[in-house]
């Protein structure tokens, strides 16, 4: 009998097994539910009826996604979503699907985003991105969260759009380090204050942009060349030198300091033309010392070449 059904009674047999054989049976079952509604938007389609064709393509969508983490999955479902229009879909509860829509973009948006994200990030697009991302959590205060109800999920999305400005702030203060080390700071600042806002840090990065803010904020006086710097590791070392109780008394006191205990500062420019003078020089002699080693190398085949030929003269 299941050959002479219409096209629609098929799509329709289709969506029911779709809720009892797989939604409504919990997780393990979803990927039955996307068989389901995935013959039942074909036989939709084959009946003309577009919007069922596409409501169907979007649960079976969705209910994939559910299983995986894959950005391009958020992606297809935000788009799949937007294609059904502004319907009330049955996800085991009834579900907007254009609240669908907005929560699949930011999934795909933050899988991508936070994928890529490390603490030494930095470019102006990055913030951008980061920044709009926490925009998008900010546009989902008050929803019902659909998606992250579905995965058995809490989320606050105020928390989570503060901890990605804190991550934006944290690589803006990056792009700027390098011109401007007095705004990174006050960025560093920021970053630490909306980290805490947060209230969870999911890349464990709030320890190490407040020693970056500490170290941002220092001064220094070039031991070298008596030039002010500010962003200790930025834009000035602390390098290991011999300071004398008489080098202390006479230029201890001084401020900005140049010199911590047995140490002393340089600034980047001093530092690493001193390191590019030593590197050079270092190149020198292990190129000199190789070039040794092989004369060493050649004499000693030809020391076995004559061995050899000895030892066969002697047999």
């Amino acid at each position: 009998m299941q050959l002479f059904k219409s096209p629609t009674a098929k799509a329709d047999n289709e969506f029911q097994k779709a809720y009892e054989k797989g939604v409504n049976l919990g997780r393990n079952s979803w990927p039955v539910a996307v068989e389901h509604f995935t013959e039942a938007s074909k036989h939709y389609a084959e009946a003309g009826d577009t919007q069922k064709a596409n409501e169907a393509s979007a649960l079976a969508l969705l209910f994939t996604a559910l299983n995986g983490r894959s950005p391009d999955l958020w992606a297809n479902v935000s788009a799949a979503m937007g294609a059904a229009g502004d319907v009330q879909l049955n996800v085991g509860f009834p579900a907007s699907s254009q609240d669908l829509e907005k929560e699949a973009l930011v999934l795909s948006k933050d899988l991508v985003i936070l994928g890529q994200f490390s603490p030494q990030l930095s470019g102006q697009d990055k913030v951008s991105d980061l920044r709009d991302l926490a925009q998008k959590y900010l546009e989902l205060v008050g929803s019902d969260l659909i998606i992250w109800k579905l995965s058995n999920q809490t989320i606050d999305p105020q928390r989570r759009a503060y901890y990605l400005l804190g991550l934006a702030s944290l690589v803006e203060a990056n792009t700027t380090m390098d011109t401007d080390p007095k705004r990174s700071a006050a960025l560093l600042s920021d970053a630490v204050a909306q980290l805490d806002l947060a209230g969870e840090d999911y890349k464990n990065v709030r320890p190490g942009t407040l020693q970056e803010m500490q170290n941002a904020t220092k001064m220094g006086r070039c031991w070298f060349c008596g030039r002010e710097v500010q962003g200790l590791t930025y834009h000035y070392f602390s390098l290991k030198a011999d300071v004398t109780g008489y080098m202390k008394a006479k230029y201890g006191a001084e401020l900005p300091q140049a010199m911590e205990g047995q140490n002393v500062l340089a600034c980047k420019a001093c530092y690493s033309s001193v390191k590019y003078v030593a590197d050079e020089t270092a190149s020198m002699y292990f190129d000199r010392a190789m070039q040794e080693l092989r004369v060493v190398a050649e004499r000693m085949s030809d020391l076995e070449k004559r061995v050899s030929n000895l030892e066969s003269r002697v047999r």
